[in-house]
């Protein structure tokens, strides 16, 4: 009795030791360069192999490509229900909807206001595009100025601004949309 027991515990804890624990699910490679997530390798099309599980796209304000705007992430807003248990317990956010008219590539620059009382570089966050089925792309972290791209096709896309400060971050998102040729 011990030991089918004993294979039992080996064979429990082998199985809940190689389970992910990353609630991002990785799909198709793009190339050996990958690095840890904040300095990841971004691929050509700038979509990274990971989709938010439990997405739902369409909520947030609305914000035409080619817009520029100037906002608040409020500490505490959880603009998404699930950030804080998929992105980060810490995160604040503000949510956008973008609908691109046409296949193209898509950038938003954003820029936090390092003049805001509590700012931290360090707690600074990113801006993150999602795809209507989840897939993400993001820009780097802890920078004051940060850019994301994607190529996308027409549809509704999400455009989270995140931040990790425990205080209200000022920003100014800048969005434009080119041509699916264009560099």
């Amino acid at each position: 009795m011990r030991q089918p027991l004993g294979w039992l515990a080996v064979a429990m804890l082998s199985w809940g030791c190689s389970a992910d624990p990353v609630l991002f699910s990785p799909t198709a490679r793009f190339g050996a360069s990958l690095r840890p997530f904040s300095n990841l390798e971004v691929p050509p099309d700038g979509w990274l192999p990971w989709y938010w599980p439990e997405w739902q796209p369409g909520a947030g304000e609305p914000l035409v490509p080619g817009a520029t705007v100037n906002a608040v992430v409020e500490a505490n807003d959880i603009c998404v229900a699930n950030v804080r248990r998929v992105w980060d317990a810490r995160s604040s956010c503000r949510r956008y909807v973008v609908e691109a008219p046409s296949t193209g590539r898509f950038d938003a620059t954003l820029l936090w206001d390092q003049t805001a009382p509590g700012f931290d570089l360090r707690l600074a966050g990113e801006v993150v595009l999602v795809a209507p089925n989840g897939r993400f792309a993001s820009s780097d972290w802890q920078q004051l100025d940060l850019h994301v791209f994607a190529v996308v096709e027409p549809g509704t896309y999400g455009l989270l601004i995140i931040s990790y400060a425990p205080v209200s971050l000022p920003f100014q998102l800048t969005t434009a949309m080119s041509a699916a040729n264009s560099p």
